[in-house]
């Protein structure tokens, strides 16, 4: 993978997910509490394109219901069925199913349907029973804008509250980790806060320090981290010539990482629903295998674009 480029587009991932699947078969998708038909029409349209297979895991006349919905055949999708008194009791334990198959090895990897992110992180982080890879879970979104022309990966809007420097070293290691498997061979890290200089009394501000320290020693590996950093002068060399920041990597950020999930989600939000032309996608890492933990709020471009980081995380880990 030496002098490769890393992937500037989400077309660019989906030709590598295609390229996967047709070198190693389709990644079997599993869908917790299928019957969101937003989700299945996703999964549809991955399924179409030739990235995944789908195991459907809920009620089964709740999913045909949702499919009829959406108006798309699942006559040949495998679906695993349980049954609860409600609809609620039913996704709980529709995402302990789904997580029981990927310690089976029937799935690649998971995505959210109807049922609540915490009631499937709970049965991902059971101690006994769950996918934890033993580290720290984190979530990471992957955005385009057509004003930064390529793709920005940031941690955490969605799961990490208020990480500490050892949780933020962690939610590094886990972007990266990912990152590698989706084609940046050495990203460029800028932990990210109000302003570009240390200040004492900005906590942020001394672990972004330690933090590239830390990669500077080699405590923190596969990728080159600096900060802290303005977000924008991390983004644009030109605002940190202005401000007198000398960093290689201002401008040439890949990956960001806010000081806590308000940032973060914050940050997010206003770039989806303020911005023209922006992309995104969301997975969590940290467990056994990538799971999409699209919102109820994202379209349908960003349940399918998750799915195609998904696909292509899903293969990098079984390689």
């Amino acid at each position: 993978m030496s002098g490769a480029q890393p992937p500037k587009t989400f077309e660019e991932l989906k030709e590598t997910a295609l390229a996967y699947g047709e070198k190693h078969g389709r990644a079997k998708l599993g869908v917790a509490a299928a019957w969101d038909s937003h989700v299945l029409e996703a999964t549809h349209d991955a399924w179409q394109l030739g990235l995944v297979d789908p195991v459907l895991v809920g009620v089964p006349d709740l999913i045909e219901a949702a499919a009829g919905k959406a108006g798309i055949d699942i006559s040949s999708w495998e679906i695993v069925p349980v049954q609860a008194g409600d609809a609620y009791t039913a996704s709980v334990v529709a995402g302990r199913r789904a997580v029981e198959l990927v310690r089976e090895g029937r799935v690649d990897f998971l995505m959210k349907g109807k049922m609540q992110t915490a009631d499937l992180m709970r049965a991902a982080l059971n101690r006994e029973t769950g996918i934890r890879a033993g580290g720290l879970m984190s979530h990471l979104a992957i955005l385009w804008t057509p004003a930064y022309g390529r793709l920005l990966c940031m941690s955490d809007g969605g799961i990490v509250l208020k990480p500490d420097l050892v949780k933020k070293k962690q939610m590094i290691e886990n972007a990266v980790d990912a990152m590698h498997k989706l084609g940046w061979e050495c990203p460029n890290v800028a932990v990210v806060g109000a302003l570009e200089l240390v200040n004492p009394e900005m906590p942020h501000t001394l672990d972004a320090a330690a933090l590239s320290k830390m990669n500077e020693r080699g405590q923190i590996n596969g990728c080159k981290i600096d900060g802290p950093f303005g977000f924008d002068n991390a983004i644009s060399a030109e605002a940190a010539r202005m401000k007198g920041v000398d960093s290689p990597m201002a401008g040439n950020t890949d990956f960001v990482i806010f000081a806590d999930i308000d940032v973060g989600n914050v940050f997010y939000k206003a770039l989806c629903f303020m911005t023209e032309g922006v992309r995104t996608a969301g997975v969590l890492l940290g467990s056994k295998v990538p799971i999409v933990m699209a919102s109820r709020a994202d379209g349908p471009d960003t349940k399918r674009n998750s799915i195609i980081v998904g696909t292509v995380i899903a293969h990098g880990t079984k390689l």
